[in-house]
């Protein structure tokens, strides 16, 4: 466990389905057929050979989004603590429509990483550098079980961090 006189703490969450759901599909192609996925059926998706996926609705400005109250809260909780480090890490490509929602709906300024791969071992690499960097008290909150799944496994790697991992099913009880 983490002494609270050496903690350096981040909170890193997702954004689709985490934060807000969002009006957005992804299209995946496959052998010249297009089928479409919202983002909670991408999260459970399992890849087939010849995939290919596009998630070109996630590039523009969020003009549809359905807050996930319980979240936002959480996040500015997080951002208001001048002592945590706080990180919206998303498999979008670009930051910028996450960061425009945020500061418009709830004049939210946070740090976004667009890390543009759905990869879950992606999201687990970014948060073992932020363990190199010295961060010890880390909470990390997403939709997907994929994504959680690939984080825990960092509990195992550095068990003297303060790993505390959510995966949070709330956007499936919102509807637009």
């Amino acid at each position: 466990m983490v002494n609270e006189a050496s903690s350096r703490k981040r909170f890193i969450i997702d954004f689709d389905d985490t934060l807000a759901k969002v009006n957005a599909k992804i299209f995946v192609k496959n052998k010249g057929k297009e089928s479409v996925l919202t983002p909670a059926e991408f999260a459970v998706y399992s890849p087939k050979s010849g995939d290919v996926f596009n998630f070109r609705e996630f590039n523009s400005i969020i003009k549809t989004a359905a807050p996930i109250k319980t979240n936002i809260d959480l996040l500015k909780k997080a951002a208001s603590d001048p002592a945590t480090k706080t990180t919206i890490l998303t498999a979008r490509l670009m930051g910028y429509p996450v960061k425009r929602y945020l500061k418009k709906n709830f004049n939210l300024d946070v740090y976004i990483v667009a890390l543009g791969d759905a990869n879950p071992q992606k999201k687990a690499d970014y948060i073992e550098k932020e363990i190199k960097k010295g961060y010890n008290d880390i909470v990390f909150i997403d939709d997907s079980y994929k994504n959680v799944q690939a984080v825990e496994a960092l509990q195992i790697k550095y068990p003297n961090v303060n790993l505390k991992v959510t995966h949070t099913t709330e956007a499936e009880h919102i509807k637009f």
